[in-house]
């Protein structure tokens, strides 16, 4: 488990430059090209506060996965407010969790097998956390092209989080 914590310090305190490399990306892909139309600075922002949090949200502490589904369905709600298509957003994701594995890779912490096993324990759980992730901004996006009577916050909202509440928590 120290190998992962370990990982994820090295996420945490390569946030800024990690943040900049997503945001060049971000912006130059072809595929999420509707970041272009946002300030470097906003993206910057979004993404560097993920970054720091990356372990607290990968640490599965009790109580947080209601947090984090709010959080990025409100992240979705606000693609949605900017004009991003959602595949554009799902892409964004996926070069995000992209970019932070590889870094991984290229630091050089991963020199023996058991090394390996950690790693591919911490690329399963970087993945299943983007999957929700992508799931919940997902729900947010459409959220915004929903009726009034379901985008209501504890109707819309909750009966999506309970019905997934089987998936969220890993043992």
């Amino acid at each position: 488990m120290l190998l992962i914590n370990r990982f994820i310090r090295l996420i945490e305190n390569h946030a800024e430059t990690l943040a900049l490399q997503w945001v060049q990306n971000v912006r130059t892909n072809t595929l999420t090209e509707g970041y272009g139309k946002l300030s470097k600075e906003a993206l910057h922002d979004i993404v560097y506060s993920r970054f720091r949090k990356l372990g607290e949200w990968i640490g599965g502490k009790e109580g947080r996965d209601k947090d984090i589904a709010l959080l990025f369905r409100d992240i979705g709600i606000d693609a949605a407010k900017s004009g991003l298509k959602v595949s554009e957003m799902v892409y964004s994701f996926m070069l995000e969790r992209d970019l932070l594995w590889s870094y991984i890779l290229d630091e050089g912490i991963i020199t023996e097998g058991v090394d390996l096993n950690r790693a591919i324990e911490f690329s399963h759980q970087l993945n299943y956390f983007y999957e929700k992730a992508i799931y919940f901004a997902t729900v947010g996006h459409e959220g915004c092209h929903v009726s009034a009577e379901h985008a209501a916050p504890h109707t819309f909202f909750d009966q999506i989080f309970d019905g997934f509440k089987h998936w969220i928590v890993v043992k």
